[in-house]
């Protein structure tokens, strides 16, 4: 647990030794209102070998410039793991404040109030993206380490205390049924059956009149790595009927860019030009009343329904997180690289 990982900066050299006997890791983080240093017993040893004296404060044996990463991106945090060969990479807020610890096999949050939102993954495409691998297995399915795509989508979901999730399903739906059926799970799964395609936002009309409360819906290739109780707490304070998640993405044009005027002459030229923008990453949270216009047994892409409430004066949301926090594991490419970071 997280609170077995981190000290305040007075706790004293002897009790610091007596919480690392008991953690796995051998490792705390020291802090007052932000992150001080990082302690293991080694530092430890050579302070008390250097005259230290174990009634001490343990921020005096910590290291006081230890690696560790602002915002929440655990895929960023272990290629940090593996790059640096550490043990422990905390993540921290914008003050300063650890929030999270990350290990090569886990990551420990501090702990806040638990999520108790839906989650509706649509999972029933044909992964065109990711052919030929899709010819063996269906996209929800594709391995990543020792688990698969979706299940580290709904392990993000669960770290921030999610527990009902469905799964809509449509290509190869017995197979992605029948492996989950062989699971262990500490969640609540179900499967809605879309018999035919019904683009990526047709599946929703099935929860129709089913929530009170807002609901988390994605996609079965999208891994997003931020705080899922900021995006919800930011739907509700802004009273967005859906929220979207867009990542920052830099654009380069890999030649040089001709501008002209309004009489057709070269005004300027710019050498390979670099643009920000925010892409959808295909991360919602939306209310049960986006989900009262979607239509029965229709083939409807989310983005057309949003047009459709902008064009009805509803308010749309969007929280923006750093390129790094989004990957998009239906591409063979991207999905390589997820492999990497979660193998």
């Amino acid at each position: 647990m997280f609170i077995d990982y981190i000290v305040e900066e007075s706790t004293s050299v002897a009790e610091a030794l007596g919480i690392l006997e008991r953690n796995e890791y051998k490792v705390l983080a020291v802090e007052s209102d932000r992150l001080i240093g990082i302690v293991t017993d080694g530092d430890i040893r050579r302070f008390l070998l250097n005259n230290g004296d174990i009634s001490q404060p343990v921020s005096l044996a910590s290291s006081k410039n230890p690696v560790f990463l602002k915002g929440f991106n655990e895929g960023k945090a272990r290629k940090i793991l593996f790059e640096k060969s550490i043990t422990c990479v905390p993540m921290t807020d914008d003050s300063g404040a650890v929030h999270a610890l990350v290990f090569k096999d886990t990551t420990f949050h501090r702990e806040g109030e638990a999520l108790k939102n839906h989650v509706i993954i649509m999972a029933g495409g044909f992964g065109t993206r990711l052919y030929p691998y899709t010819d063996i297995l269906p996209k929800p399915l594709m391995p990543m380490g020792k688990s698969t795509i979706t299940e580290i989508i709904i392990e993000r979901f669960r770290k921030f205390g999610c527990r009902d999730i469905t799964l809509v399903v449509n290509h190869r739906k017995n197979l992605i049924k029948s492996y989950f059926s062989e699971k262990e799970q500490d969640y609540n799964l179900e499967f809605v059956d879309e018999d035919t395609p019904l683009g990526t936002a047709g599946g929703l009309a099935f929860f129709k009149n089913r929530f009170s409360d807002d609901v988390f819906m994605t996609y079965c290739d999208n891994i997003i790595e931020t705080d899922y109780r900021d995006i919800m707490s930011f739907h509700k304070r802004e009273k967005n009927i859906l929220t979207l998640v867009a990542a920052r993405k830099r654009v380069t044009v890999p030649y040089g860019v001709v501008e002209l005027n309004e009489n057709g002459s070269v005004s300027e030229i710019r050498e390979k030009p670099s643009e920000e923008y925010l892409i959808n990453a295909g991360f919602y949270v939306i209310s049960p009343r986006f989900i009262e216009k979607v239509k029965d047994n229709e083939f409807q892409h989310i983005t057309d329904l949003i047009k459709q409430c902008i064009s009805e004066g509803e308010k749309i949301g969007v929280y923006p997180i750093d390129e790094e926090s989004f990957i998009d594991a239906g591409q063979i490419e991207n999905l390589k690289e997820a492999k990497v970071i979660f193998g």
